[in-house]
């Protein structure tokens, strides 16, 4: 399986036949199924897809925060350095200091017993880059950056005492103070308003690029992923079906499922007394999957061979599609 190659040079991230499983009563249960993928510096990689589809737990795996009791085989490598397997010690090193994750929910994942401030400086004295007087003016300084209101004020108080937009830009400002050279954003603006969540994305992109840093973006939003990605992957039943350069792949999808996702969206100019196109059926559940491709049950396109063989991700037009019966040109969107 073919990873999106956008240079000459090494990748930042590589995943490689990536395997997530589970025990299961009857048999394994498994989250993510073979993935490969690959994220240059200052680039952006949108992984999209319905609930359940294994965007969340690939996310977690690339920094060690998968259960303890999920099994894991294939490759991530950060930087030429294999994590699969790797020492706990070594991946709580990594975390802050080489990985930064924003989580989905800042009100559980800030600790409600701790300062703001306390929050920040305690990632960069874990890892030796400043303590006392010098943490305190960067975590300032960093909490400035992410334009949170009356920084100085904000050092001193809890995340309860923050609205939910505030605590997510509290959250940017933990995962990004150390200057790590990937962030991972899993679902970042899910329980925030429109207005909101435009502002942590434009913040997220500037802040990003202009560190020239790394980002896997999880979310189930095409629009979140159109206006800050570079590269999409679009994942189903723990698989990639589909993977290119973001416009290539929004504007002309060659898989069924990406076409349904792109047209199951709702526009500011959508009709109101049209329903909503939405893909007929149901994702699989997370038990034993059926032969075949994970899609053909809900697709109208097809085959018997989509029922009887997993299609591997290949190389198609600008990007890659794993699909037996792949939308012509003329036929997209």
């Amino acid at each position: 399986m073919r990873s999106i190659r956008m240079s000459s040079e090494a990748p930042l991230l590589a995943i490689e036949a990536l395997a997530i499983e589970f025990a299961g009563a009857a048999a394994p249960l498994r989250a993510v199924d073979g993935v490969s993928l690959a994220l240059w510096p200052g680039r952006s990689l949108g992984l999209v897809g319905e609930s359940g589809a294994g965007k969340s737990q690939l996310a977690l795996a690339v920094p060690g925060l998968t259960p303890r009791q999920a099994r894991l085989t294939g490759s991530i490598r950060l930087a030429g350095e294999e994590l699969v397997g790797a020492a706990p010690a070594r991946l709580r090193r990594l975390r802050g200091a080489r990985i930064g994750t924003v989580f989905q929910d800042p009100s559980t994942a800030l600790a409600p017993h701790l300062t703001i401030g306390t929050q920040l400086t305690e990632v960069l004295a874990a890892h030796a880059q400043a303590h006392g007087a010098a943490a305190r003016r960067a975590a300032l300084a960093m909490l400035e950056r992410v334009r949170l209101p009356d920084a100085v004020t904000r050092l001193g108080q809890y995340p309860h005492e923050l609205s939910g937009g505030l605590r997510q830009r509290v959250m940017l400002a933990i995962a990004l103070i150390a200057r790590p050279a990937l962030v991972i954003a899993d679902e970042p603006t899910t329980a925030l308003d429109v207005t909101v969540e435009a502002g942590i994305l434009e913040l997220l992109a500037e802040l990003v690029r202009g560190e020239g840093t790394a980002l896997l973006l999880v979310s189930h939003d095409l629009a979140v992923v159109a206006g800050l990605c570079d590269e999409i992957a679009v994942m189903y039943a723990g698989r990639i079906v589909e993977s290119g350069p973001a416009r290539a792949v929004l504007t002309a999808p060659a898989h069924p499922y990406t076409a349904g996702l792109l047209a199951a969206r709702l526009t500011l100019d959508s009709p109101l007394d049209v329903p909503v196109a939405a893909i007929p059926g149901n994702p699989p559940g997370a038990g034993p999957r059926p032969a075949g491709c994970g899609f053909a049950p809900r697709c109208a396109r097809a085959l018997e061979r989509c029922r009887q063989e997993v299609p591997l991700l290949l190389a198609r037009d600008h990007g890659q599609v794993a699909c037996y019966a792949p939308l012509a040109p003329a036929e997209r969107p």
